[in-house]
């Protein structure tokens, strides 16, 4: 009897996948009690699962792990057509021995008639490209002995519900990319190491991708690597780098899932490949499509099964970026200039109109906006109740790039009016959070925009308000050109008052640091301006800042009397960060004063402030004037516990001050 071996060869380089192999190998050894052995091996098309499966075959031929030798099923689309079960069926039946004559008629049969020639005999079965768990339940044989062993775009969730094994497979990381195009490439690779490892970028450690690219290099002995990547770069998200003989070998992998999609499913691919960012919520990909949420998670759900999104566990979707090129490529033949076009302003609108509401829950309906109140009158807050300021600081965090993406998007549509909108919303997020080299991009983008359209309010607003990230940035040249050179004549020029009073505000914060001495007249002025307009809340803040300035040029009682005149109209508006902030400064001038005792006391009701409303940056600034007490009365496990949460503070900040804080607390005598 001969013993059938149809599983194809793997390809000859292979770049090792160690974990994955060592899944394989549980695999193999898995046996349980009236349960057969099925895995599957899941990922998006072109990410290698065929050559990993195949290498995996090849291991177990070699360790004679199936007497009954391996059988070979490819459910993948020939002209259009998937092969019938009932005839791969067939296929298995006749490489085991059985004669096509005397075939069973029905797929029912086949089936029966498979299960008891494997029942003692120890096969495993290669389901390549399947599409729906009812492809493989037929050839799940009754030994355990035997083995079934499936490649899917898709992750086939029924049959893991069933005790099937999910192997699912990633593209490749940098390392393993850049081993892969040495291997194909030879030589070449190595001469130019940093190009390698951004081909393998613009690949996206694909390795359909990177095969192709490779065999363009092998073919074309004079491009040099460097030169590929740029071409890639520059080809706007399009394939044209990826064909090989003039044929589209990565588009082709991803055409077949998109192929057998829906009308409104393909639709949605489509356009989803236009879309910014890493990664999108469902609101934001149904206004895309202006389609009802719930229609919406029907078709993302079609997409998820074809494999070509992935959605998180936070329900988040996103495409990996060479699905992406070939969707955007799909959408830029297929549908009209001006629906692509509407699908991205409503993008844009969704985004800004939610970051609009995202900045008043987070700074307060108070705050001075060059924005109009018409952006979302009429419209209902998705932040509303007691932790509706928690919610859309959250939602501003999560959506950073997404939002910047859609800024840059509007700018380049000729939306100039949403771009510096978007740029003011986004200040709630960067003034809080911290993102300066964020903030400058945005601001100079949206400040731009704001010229652009003859809107000089909103330029110098931005411009002004900008001036403290420069400043914090250590750029007080920046600083000075956005604040006094550019934005201060236009304040002085406008009408409007509230904004000469807050340019005022930012030229007293920028005179802390180049003038102390002429601080106090900038936040005066401020303070008189604001005051003309009933201006609570820029009162409020302004005499805050008036107060720290006093203190830093050592006006020490005059200091702490504007403090505390400050604390009650910053409660009154109210603000968290700022009350927090203002008691964290009154506690440095009571220590300063020589009145430590009073001086914890502010101190610690600052940073329970600023810890419940989530202002890490400005809790540990309270933490630092604790650990000075501490460290003053010789108090070290008040000192160990400030130093403890600073370099937490500092380390999820990202900020290079988390080393010195650890330090600092390592040569701290044990307690």
């Amino acid at each position: 009897m001969v013993v059938p071996h149809e599983v194809p060869l793997g390809p000859r380089v292979f770049v090792n996948r160690l974990p994955d192999f060592g899944r394989m190998a549980a695999f193999w050894e898995l046996r349980r009690p009236g349960a057969p052995r099925i895995g599957v091996c899941s990922g998006l098309p072109g990410v290698g699962k065929t050559a990993f499966v195949r290498r995996c075959v090849q291991g177990a031929r070699d360790a004679d792990a199936f007497p009954g030798g391996d059988l070979h099923v490819d459910f993948g689309p020939v002209d259009g057509e998937r092969l019938s079960v009932s005839d791969a069926l067939a296929s298995c039946l006749n490489a085991l021995g059985v004669a096509r004559e005397v075939l069973p008629a029905s797929l029912a049969e086949r089936a029966n008639q498979l299960r008891t020639i494997t029942a003692h005999r120890p096969v495993l079965l290669v389901l390549e490209d399947v599409t729906d768990a009812a492809q493989v339940l037929p050839f799940v044989p009754n030994s355990q002995a035997s083995a079934v062993l499936v490649t899917s775009s898709g992750r086939l969730s029924e049959l893991i519900v069933d005790g099937a094994e999910p192997i699912p497979l990633e593209p490749l990381d940098g390392e393993d990319g850049a081993h892969l195009l040495r291997e194909l490439v030879g030589p070449r690779a190595e001469a130019e190491p940093g190009a390698v490892a951004e081909l393998v970028r613009q690949c996206a450690g694909l390795p359909v991708a990177l095969k192709v690219v490779a065999a363009r290099l092998v073919a074309r002995p004079a491009l040099s690597i460097a030169s590929l990547a740029q071409r890639i770069a520059e080809d706007d998200g399009g394939l044209n780098a990826f064909t090989a003989r003039g044929q589209e070998k990565v588009s082709a992998v991803f055409s077949a899932a998109y192929d057998a999609l829906s009308a409104e499913a393909a639709r949605l691919y489509r356009l989803l490949g236009l879309v910014p960012g890493p990664d999108l919520p469902l609101d934001v990909v149904a206004s895309v499509v202006d389609r009802p949420r719930s229609v919406v998670a029907e078709l993302v759900e079609s997409l998820d099964d074809a494999g070509l999104l992935s959605v998180g566990s936070t329900g988040r979707l996103s495409l990996h970026p060479m699905v992406r090129r070939h969707a955007a490529h799909l959408a830029r033949l297929r549908d009209p200039a001006d629906e692509q076009d509407a699908a991205l302003r409503r993008l844009v609108d969704h985004l800004l109109v939610k970051a609009a509401f995202a900045d008043q829950a987070v700074l307060g309906a108070g705050r001075y906006r060059c924005t109009p109140a018409e952006l979302t009158r009429a419209k209902s807050s998705p932040f509303t109740g007691p932790g509706a300021k928690a919610a859309a600081l959250d939602w501003l965090d999560t959506e950073r790039q997404a939002l910047l993406a859609a800024q840059r998007l509007a700018a380049e549509q000729g939306r100039h009016t949403e771009s510096w909108q978007l740029a003011e919303a986004l200040t709630a997020l960067y003034v809080t959070k911290r993102y300066l080299v964020d903030w400058t991009i945005s601001s100079e983008l949206g400040a731009s925009s704001a010229r652009h359209v003859g809107n000089s309010r909103a330029e110098a607003r931005l411009r002004s308000f900008v001036s403290r990230a420069w400043t914090d940035l250590g750029r007080l040249d920046r600083a000075e050109d956005e604040l006094i050179t550019k934005a201060l004549p236009i304040a002085e020029e406008s009408a409007d008052v509230r904004l000469r009073a807050s340019v005022w505000e930012l030229v007293g914060r920028f005179r802390d640091e180049t003038a102390p001495e002429a601080a106090a007249e900038a936040y005066e002025h401020a303070i008189e301006l604001f005051s003309s307009q009933d201006d609570a809340r820029g009162v409020a803040f302004v005499t805050f800042f008036l107060g720290c300035s006093l203190h830093r040029s050592g006006r020490r009682d005059l200091a702490e009397e504007t403090l505390r005149r400050s604390l009650p109209l910053i409660r009154a508006v109210p603000d968290t960060r700022m009350e927090g902030r203002c008691l964290t400064e009154l506690g440095a001038v009571l220590f300063a004063a020589g009145r430590p005792d009073l001086a914890h006391r502010e101190l610690t009701q600052a940073v329970a402030l600023l810890t419940r409303g989530g202002y890490p940056y400005f809790e540990a600034q309270a933490h630092e004037k604790l650990l000075a007490i501490a460290e003053a009365d010789g108090e070290v496990a008040d000192a160990r516990a400030a130093l403890t949460r600073l370099a937490e503070i500092h380390l999820n900040l990202g900020s290079s001050r988390a080393a010195d804080f650890r330090e600092r607390l390592d040569r701290l005598t044990p307690a």
